[in-house]
């Protein structure tokens, strides 16, 4: 995936994120109970993996073309 559109799609997830977070919060309708209420889980759950899949989009766990740093121990 090319990092332009790697890094626009982890800018959208963690945008959409933390909207989804802030309304559950604080829009949200905080008598909802039953199966509004596991929605309501759901929606939480899904907020973290927005803000989850964002971040590790935004910063890969493997870098390419990178030089490795030497240790403590290394001359």
């Amino acid at each position: 995936m090319n990092l332009v559109w790697r890094r626009t799609c982890a800018v959208a997830a963690l945008l959409l994120g933390i909207t989804l977070g802030l309304w559950i919060a604080f829009g949200a309708p905080h008598e909802w109970d039953g199966a509004l209420g596991l929605l309501r889980l759901a929606l939480g759950m899904v907020t973290l993996v927005l803000i989850s899949g964002g971040a590790w989009l935004m910063f890969p766990a493997t870098a390419q073309n990178t030089i490795p740093t030497p240790g403590p121990l290394d001359l």
